[in-house]
């Protein structure tokens, strides 16, 4: 043994080791499964590119195996409910078709959206586009040509005012009273006559969209200017009840106990989706917690953020399951989504029999007479 000094005079004792003198625990299956390189000459498709992800490493790794849970998920013989949340940009980012057929083919079950996704939508369904933008035009001067930008896609603020006028009078349309934005969506969405949009397609489908989130959007404002115009005549107003939301969600799980879910991006909607066992738990209707969840997103959560936690980190709230199948790819959406989408309808004729969720939405609402009695009328 040796005595080191350094150049405070403060001695280190070490010992030296050779090779020889390491002994290694077993290492069990570390080795059992190489690393595969990527092989373009053996993929044919894009859900052989994902399948091959399996075996590579990094993000490549987590889209793959991000790809086999939803396919797992569609195919599960128990038929999980499958909950989609939705956050970012995306229909100003060129993902509308991608959401209106994952609900045309039935791919997901539940749609739980920021305001801004619907808002774009609507405008889209009601003759607006999405453009491409040009860096040389400064802001200041978008605006007073009423151009709005979303990063680099442009909109055309005076559609958007006409989108505006479109739910201020859908809202006088309706009878006084409260309404759960399932409601107030599946209502608007009966109106629209678009093959193409989430709103018109949900409806049609019997799909639930869910806007916990509803105020913060443009389609909040319309209805807000509504609520406004009421008050100014000391008129009885259609009401949005956030609450009532969280009632016909948990009631949802309850008919549906096994449930997957799918969080684009995080924010309101991931939240909204994952508290929905400790909500029926402290409500008094205990339900499972989710059985598989998948996330695309660019977050970071070692800053605090993932807008929502870690899908790990949601086990220690009763969330997840223990034994939940799950993966988190970072990656932008706008490229992750319509590959996994891709690869999962390459195989749709596996799974294309489970069709769409039949729901009594009035089963456990606790004014669900005076209510069925109202929309039996409307």
């Amino acid at each position: 043994m040796r005595t080191n000094r350094n150049s405070n005079s403060h001695s280190k004792v070490y010992s030296p080791q050779t090779t020889s003198s390491i002994r290694f625990s077993p290492r069990g299956d570390a080795f059992k499964h190489p690393v595969q390189h990527y092989d373009v000459a053996k993929v044919r498709s894009v859900s052989e590119a994902l399948e091959a992800f399996n075996a590579t490493s990094f993000q490549s790794r987590n889209l793959g195996r991000c790809y086999k849970i939803w396919l797992k998920m569609l195919n599960d013989p128990e038929r999980p409910i499958i909950f989609f949340g939705l956050s970012g940009a995306m229909i100003a980012g060129g993902m509308r078709r991608i959401i209106r057929d994952l609900i045309a083919f039935h791919a997901i079950d539940v749609l739980v959206s920021t305001g801004a996704n619907l808002s774009h939508d609507l405008y889209e369904s009601l003759g607006g586009r999405h453009y491409m933008a040009h860096g040389h035009i400064d802001d200041p001067t978008l605006r007073k040509m009423r151009i709005d930008r979303v990063y680099d896609t442009y909109a055309d603020d005076v559609t958007f005012t006409k989108a505006d006028e479109f739910v201020e009078n859908f809202a006088d349309s309706l009878q006084p009273g409260s309404y759960s934005s399932r409601e107030l969506f599946k209502m608007m969405g009966e109106r629209i006559r678009d093959d193409y949009g989430i709103l018109a397609t949900a409806a049609k489908e019997r799909l639930p969209i869910f806007c916990p989130a509803l105020a913060d959007s443009s389609i909040g404002m319309a209805l807000t200017v509504y609520r406004n115009e009421k008050l100014k005549k000391s008129a009885p107003p259609a009401v949005y009840d956030a609450l009532m939301d969280n009632i016909e969600i948990m009631d949802l799980k309850r008919q549906f106990p096994k449930s997957g879910v799918i969080f684009i991006g995080g924010g309101t909607p991931k939240n909204y989706i994952q508290q929905v066992v400790p909500m029926a738990e402290i409500s008094g209707w205990a339900v499972p917690p989710h059985s598989y969840a998948m996330q695309v997103t660019t977050d970071d959560p070692k800053f605090g953020g993932l807008s929502g936690c870690e899908l790990p980190e949601s086990q220690s709230w009763g969330k997840l399951d223990p034994n939940a199948e799950q993966c988190t790819v970072h990656l932008d959406a706008t490229i992750g989504l319509p590959l996994l989408f891709t690869g999962i309808m390459e195989h749709y004729e596996e799974w294309k029999s489970r069709g769409p969720l039949k729901v009594d939405w009035m089963e456990a609402a606790p004014t669900a007479s005076a209510r069925k009695a109202r929309h039996a009328a409307a």
